[in-house]
């Protein structure tokens, strides 16, 4: 009996889906509820397709990605399915012209990885045919007027599809701009302009727009040179625009905005491979260390000028702004008329009262009014959402940047009181938080007792060697250094001691940066403690430090605290201490690529001193266990993790608590600065769309302030 029933709930089904497919009313149904998922994918893809940067979230990237992948699937499959179809209805054109417009519509996202950039001629030969097959559709419609009215409309459709793959290309073909701009920026260090001031940034001719402007190239070298016009704007001009609106507080905002502009392009340049010709003036080191981190109030200022310009970098290689931006004049009057040109299309739809034709028989069933519905609610749905993304692109820091640059160069719009207020409401209106503003963490005596790998990976793994790899050692495969299955610690905020802490390392070695042993020297303790900064590689003296620090913590203060102003001191110390230690133990672990050593370098040693960890502490749980096992370690110079608890033995002998957690914080303010330069400026990019890493604002802040290699004296010391 119960056998009966699951055969006849199997064969219901299998009628529903056989309904689905040879009915002309079933067809019909299934193509209009894919039509309803692809435009609430489009909806959910423009809503968090920007939310990237604010996560690191592995659910959200995997999230993000599926419906990026699926909406392109959808697409092609239901055009097939509408081709492939024998009943025609007057409202498959209309439909097939939705779907086009689903794959242009959304600015949030047109690239899902930096690689999907340069695959723009893929894109565009897939529009060709996607073009085709829409096309194809349009040729069976039978009324005239419904003819003309979504002719008009796919043709700007078509146009919107070009842009997106457009964006890709400025993304990954945009070297000529950078050219320029690298051009210019090496004839502002052949001037010598001597006379500057980092504060009211006279004398800094930074780049904020050149759209327009002319172009001369000039022997022997043929470096092209802009002619000043009112299409090139710097940051000086606009430091020191004579408009009301510049001298306000809001002015003060879109001044920090356009900055960020700029300085987005210099960074720019090093993707495409151009040189910093400004690295080595002592004028751009001024600009950093004179100018934006001038006083401790400026340090949060500063950092949230590097926040903006990154957000532009994640835009111009991931998003269509940056095309908006070059090309508004054309967005805004597609924009315009496609949305002008929507209720026409929902008149002819109205009109609409055709049949359903097959040519296998004679049968013919009118339209109900439900089709009718969901196609007027798709087409109003992709005209709001297309009104929507213009007026957001106004509100964004992009729309931002493009006004003000206008208010800049005409004086009419200085002169009117309309123009300011908009500006200055603009100014008011923050769409969202940059990026996430936190650090990942991770602790080796913490997270050590679990395996790195899952037992049902393991059990992968033999099998793989049985069916596939056969004999790892002899085709050079490790399996274990492909996948990290760790998992890290949960992310703590960046507060404002960190930043401090770190600005005061750079400050203290008047901009050079050091190994940890300036830190050791300023507190008189190179003696002691220099042999842990003369490892074999950068990682090894992360780990051991690491591993110093985490010793540390578990150990219990010898001394009770004096006085409330000395567990201030010492809370400030430990918290920044403890989180960049932890914060570099995450990137050894899990982006091994933004760190001096070759990846693969960082992962086989982290690899090893793991292991070496849980064979010293395998049955160990408590903290206090931890501690004396570490406490009662012999002299094992051979091991990290023995060098590790030597250092952190001697860390301890400083009575002094407070005095033991500022030499420690010292050390990391300097490691973190000393491991930041790199020229990986790809691996910087795609961790944007991780949510970022406090490591590449850094990153960003040396690269402005001319420092973009490490001091090699210092780094084999």
């Amino acid at each position: 009996m119960k056998k009966q029933s699951c055969q006849q709930a199997h064969g219901n089904d299998t009628n529903i889906i056989n309904s689905l497919l040879h009915d002309p009313r079933g067809r019909v149904v299934s193509v209009e509820a894919l039509m309803v998922v692809e435009i609430t994918l489009l909806w959910f893809i423009a809503a968090l397709g920007s939310c990237r940067r604010q996560s690191s979230s592995r659910f959200i990237r995997t999230l993000v990605w599926a419906v990026y992948t699926v909406i392109f699937l959808i697409f092609t499959y239901t055009i097939g399915f509408m081709q492939s179809s024998s009943i025609r209805i007057d409202l498959y054109p209309v439909w097939a012209v939705s779907f086009f417009a689903v794959l242009g519509c959304t600015n949030s996202i047109t690239a899902f990885e930096l690689d999907d950039n340069k695959q723009w001629m893929k894109h565009y030969i897939q529009l060709i045919l996607y073009y085709t097959y829409v096309s194809v559709t349009l040729l069976h419609m039978t009324d005239a007027f419904v003819a003309t009215s979504v002719t008009l409309p796919f043709t700007v459709t078509i146009y919107k599809n070009y842009m997106r793959i457009h964006a890709c290309l400025l993304a990954s073909e945009s070297w000529y701009s950078s050219k320029l701009l690298a051009d210019y920026m090496k004839h502002e260090v052949d001037s010598n302009e001597s006379r500057y001031d980092p504060v009211s940034l006279a004398g800094y001719n930074y780049l904020v727009c050149w759209t327009g402007a002319r172009i001369r190239a000039e022997p022997p070298y043929y470096r092209k040179q802009f002619i000043a016009t009112e299409n090139v704007i710097t940051i000086e001009q606009i430091w020191h625009c004579d408009g009301r609106l510049m001298k306000s507080a809001g002015g003060a905002q879109l001044k920090d905005v356009c900055l960020s502009f700029a300085l987005f392009h210099l960074l720019r340049r090093r993707y495409f491979g151009f040189s910093c010709s400004e690295s080595g003036l002592q004028k751009t080191r001024d600009f950093i260390f004179r100018g934006l981190l001038a006083r401790e109030e400026d340090y949060n200022r500063a950092f949230r000028v590097i926040q903006v310009e990154l957000s532009f970098l994640y835009d111009f290689f991931f998003t269509k702004y940056a095309l908006m931006y070059y090309r508004e004049h054309i967005i805004f009057y597609l924009t315009v008329i496609s949305v002008t040109l929507t209720p026409l299309v929902i008149l002819a739809v109205t009109r609409a009262r055709g049949i359903y034709h097959s040519s296998s028989n004679l049968t013919t069933v009118e339209i109900k009014n439900s089709d009718i519905v969901i196609t007027v609610l798709n087409l109003a749905s992709l005209a709001l959402l297309d009104m929507l993304q213009l007026i957001l692109y106004w509100l964004s820091d992009w729309g931002k940047v493009s006004l003000t640059c206008r208010y800049v160069s005409h004086i009419q719009w200085q002169k009117n009181n309309i123009m300011e207020r908009m500006l200055a409401f603009l100014c008011k209106v923050t769409l969202l938080s940059n990026w996430q503003d936190k650090i990942g963490q991770y602790s080796l005596l913490e997270s050590f007792q679990g395996n790195p790998y899952t037992r049902r990976f393991n059990i992968f793994l033999r099998w793989s060697n049985i069916l596939y790899l056969q004999d790892q050692e002899k085709m050079g495969i490790d399996m274990g250094l492909l996948l990290n299955n760790r998992k890290a610690g949960i992310s703590t905020n960046v507060d404002t001691e960190v930043k401090k802490a770190i600005v005061q390392s750079l400050k203290a070695n008047n901009a050079q940066l050091s190994n940890g042993l300036s830190s050791l020297a300023r507190n008189g303790l190179v003696e002691h403690f220099s042999w842990a900064c003369r490892q074999e590689t950068q990682t090894h003296k992360i780990l051991i430090w690491h591993i110093a620090t985490c010793y540390c913590e578990i150990a219990p203060p010898e001394l009770e605290l004096s006085g409330s102003l000395e567990q201030v001191d010492v809370l400030i110390h430990r918290g920044v201490a403890t989180k960049l230690s932890r914060y570099c133990a995450y990137l050894v672990v899990f982006v091994p690529e933004l760190l001096p050593d070759h990846q693969w370098d960082t992962k086989a040693i982290f690899d090893e001193v793991e292991k070496e960890t849980r064979e010293f502490l395998r049955s160990v749980r408590t903290s206090q266990d931890k501690y004396q096992v570490m406490k009662n370690l012999g002299e094992l110079e051979e091991t990290s993790f023995g060098k590790g608890a030597k250092l952190g033995k001697q860390l301890e002998s400083i009575t002094d608590y407070s005095v033991r957690w500022k030499v420690i914080a010292d050390f990391w303010s300097e490691m973190i600065l000393f491991v930041t330069p790199s020229d990986n400026v790809r691996g910087h990019i795609e961790r944007l769309t991780h949510g970022g890493e406090f490591i590449t604002h850094l990153w960003a802040l040396l690269t402005h302030a001319g420092i973009v290699e490490q001091h090699k004296e210092k780094q084999n010391v």
